[in-house]
């Protein structure tokens, strides 16, 4: 039996069963993100359907953010959905008309805990499930500024632990997880808030401790909705403010 075809029992449109199976075979890694897909006529002739059919589904993973065109050269996957400024993350500026501080990324200690329960409930994981815990450190002038604990799922990621610390100092986290695993980040929410530093984050800032910080935490997500990445950020935000460009 064709699958594509829309029968009575099964009246789901022949366009959004294509665009499902597509969906899916990017979601398996069969494309990577920024490679070409299979040109129209082919996945046309592939599934048996018109190249109308294939258009529609096509264009609807386009609005969906799991593919985009260019004209005259094809339609590819689409990587990492935010723009390249917001991988940065954190853009220090003292005012609006201050140019953005040069931060340097520092990796303090990757390894691999059991459990951090706050982490394990934003990722939707089991409380057995273990995590990736990455320390970093973001300076400016050699003054330290932004200190960051991520949480990532170890099952996702595996033999992350074994990449050079050059893939966490020269490349953001969204950049190196897409590269190595390909997995994009779809979008990311954020809770604002304000903490004083504890005695640990006293000492990775070298500020004193009970100093009042910016607190962010933030839960990175990819494909269908998928948590991979819960962080914790400190900013030391006496000199210099995070600027956020919506």
């Amino acid at each position: 039996m064709n699958i594509m075809k829309k029968t009575n029992s099964d009246p789901t449109p022949v366009y959004y069963k294509l665009q499902k199976i597509l969906q899916n075979e990017i979601e398996r890694g069969r494309w990577s993100p920024g490679e070409k897909i299979s040109p129209e006529r082919s996945l046309a002739e592939l599934h048996r359907v018109s190249i109308n059919t294939v258009k529609k589904a096509i264009l609807n993973l386009v609005h969906e953010g799991y593919l985009y065109r260019i004209q005259g050269k094809g339609t590819f996957v689409a990587g990492t959905t935010l723009r390249s400024e917001s991988l940065r993350y954190y853009r220090l500026l003292s005012d609006f008309k201050d140019d953005e501080a040069h931060l340097k990324v520092k990796l303090l200690e990757l390894k691999i805990i059991k459990c951090f329960r706050p982490a394990n409930h934003y990722l939707d994981l089991d409380l057995n499930e273990d995590l990736y815990e990455i320390k970093r450190i973001f300076s400016s002038s050699e003054n330290p500024i932004v200190y960051t604990i991520s949480y990532l799922p170890q099952k996702m990621f595996e033999n992350l632990s074994e990449y050079p610390i050059t893939l966490f100092e020269k490349t953001t986290l969204y950049e190196a997880l897409e590269k190595n695993y390909g997995l994009p980040t779809i979008y990311n929410h954020e809770l604002f808030g304000a903490v004083k530093a504890d005695a640990e984050t006293a000492k990775k800032l070298e500020i004193p401790k009970g100093t009042a910080l910016q607190f962010i935490e933030m839960i990175s997500f990819t494909y269908r909705d998928r948590p991979y990445e819960y962080r914790r950020s400190y900013c030391n935000s006496d000199q210099r403010k995070i600027f956020r460009e919506i």
